[in-house]
């Protein structure tokens, strides 16, 4: 970046943190309310195996909420999320105020009743209209009620290796790769990639429930949405397995041809996981990998592919359109939270820094997050927000403009999906996600191994599995 630019953004930043604009800037740390009294407790509290400097983090948390917020006693309790567990405790009263479940489970909990409202809340700090579409869509109701925010999120597109690209010919006349916008394409790029470099087109980890995580992605793509979803609830609120329907079919025949009729796929996929993946495109033995935003670092930083050989594209398209993986963790709230627990447990994540404000800390810390992901090798790229609000994000984009140390041409297409709409967000399935991947996982294992697999044959018999769990873990509940 050259020396105006620089100053540009750090002029941004000056402009930002002294004209106290709509995002606000934080409130030092004397008494803001000295009325409001309740008590809530903290289930996102580090456990007792945490380390040390985490620990002392979130005690650094307590204290100034009990500054700020004298009357409101915080209760520390670490609280490990799981669906099956949380239904017990918010229906017998004993979920704790705030949680953190993954992006699987908010449509459930709220369609249920299991958590509580804080959209009075988030109004009364004045950031209910700045809260992003792409996210209230995954954490409110039909009315537009909000009952949770992210706590990190991340979205699906594809990492590249751009040096097995060169090597194939892959690439336009400015140097840019020429990456896959369709399924199709992909395979079709792979293939060539697989001939020209012997390595594999595509890495695909289709161990444990990686493979059938990845899947769901694919047959949105291929249609499996709305009335042919994976899974959906009928009229009777009964949770239906639709692993047959002929949209998954197609999207599984896929994922067959990826291996006997493209041949891209890395030798070893059954037995590749998540960490494996990034391994074998930073090592320049595949070339592309499904994978998100918050993992650029993994191939590159960790495995020492250099950034200028790196690139994140947007998830190809299917014949019925094109779906990403929007997922990650957030924070909820216990079913019976008061209002003015509501208030104090919004006052307690904009300490967090969860919240659209800023201030001295918080800026030091984003920059110095910033400089340690340059300094080892990670791209340093914009963070997806979760806020529409035009000055919180350009402070946050002037300081990753400081320390950019790439060619934002090689990611430009990724973000511009996201802010011009081309691409569609979805959640993660709505129950017992991970059961449904491992089910999914087993067929494709199938699939990739045995050359004459009768798709409609493994598909049935994993929905005939997964329709059983449903009905014994909550449809007879």
């Amino acid at each position: 970046m050259n020396k105006r630019c620089q100053w540009i953004s750090l002029l941004l930043v000056l402009c930002f943190l002294i004209s106290a604009v709509p995002c606000g800037y934080a409130e030092a740390d004397g008494v803001i309310d000295a009325d409001l009294s309740c008590t809530i407790t903290l289930g996102n509290w580090p456990p007792d195996t945490a380390a040390e400097a985490e620990k002392a983090l979130f005690e650094g948390y307590k204290a100034t909420m009990a500054v700020q917020y004298p009357k409101v006693t915080l209760v520390p309790d670490y609280y490990s999320y799981t669906l099956s567990n949380y239904v017990a405790m918010a229906k017998g009263g004993t979920a704790p105020s705030i949680f953190q479940p993954p992006f699987t489970d908010p449509q459930l909990l709220i369609s249920q009743h299991l958590v509580g409202d804080v959209t009075d809340a988030l109004e009364q700090f004045g950031v209910l209209d700045k809260f992003s579409p792409a996210y209230v869509e995954m954490l409110a109701d039909e009315n537009g009620r909000i009952y949770g925010l992210p706590r990190d999120g991340y979205v699906l597109g594809m990492h590249i290796n751009i040096d097995l690209f060169r090597e194939a010919g892959l690439i336009d006349e400015e140097g840019l790769p020429v990456y896959p916008k369709t399924l199709q394409e992909l395979a079709e790029y792979g293939k060539l990639i697989k001939e020209k470099t012997g390595k594999a087109g595509l890495v695909f980890p289709a161990s444990e429930t990686y493979g059938g995580w990845l899947f769901t992605n694919i047959a949105w793509n291929f249609g499996c949405v709305g009335d042919s979803a994976l899974e959906y609830q009928d009229e009777d609120g009964r949770w239906v397995c639709n692993f047959t329907s002929p949209e998954c079919i197609a999207a599984m025949e896929y994922m067959r041809d990826l291996r006997w009729k493209y041949d891209i796929l890395n030798a070893d996929a059954t037995t590749t996981d998540w960490a494996g993946a990034h391994t074998l495109l930073g090592t320049g033995e595949a070339a592309m990998n499904f994978a998100a935003d918050d993992s650029v670092d993994q191939p590159t930083a960790n495995k020492g592919l250099p950034v200028e050989d790196f690139a994140l594209i947007p998830f190809p398209a299917g014949d019925a359109g094109r779906y990403a993986l929007a997922g990650g963790t957030c924070y909820m709230f216990a079913p019976d939270i008061t209002k003015d627990q509501g208030v104090a447990l919004m006052a307690y994540l904009k300490i967090l820094g969860k919240l659209p404000f800023l201030d001295d800390q918080i800026v030091a810390g984003m920059r110095a997050d910033y400089a340690a992901k340059r300094d080892r090798g990670a791209p340093v790229i914009p963070a997806i927000s979760a806020w529409n609000d035009d000055a919180y994000n350009a402070a946050k984009q002037a300081i990753v403009d400081e320390y950019c140390n790439v060619d934002m041409r090689l990611y430009s297409d990724f973000f511009d999906s996201l802010s011009e709409g081309t691409i569609t967000l979805k959640s993660e399935e709505p129950v017992f996600a991970q059961q449904l991947y491992r089910e999914l996982t087993a067929v494709i294992q199938r699939m990739i191994t045995r050359e004459g697999a009768d798709v409609v044959k493994a598909l049935r018999q994993a929905e005939e599995s997964f329709q059983e769990y449903l009905d014994d873990e909550i449809n007879d509940y």
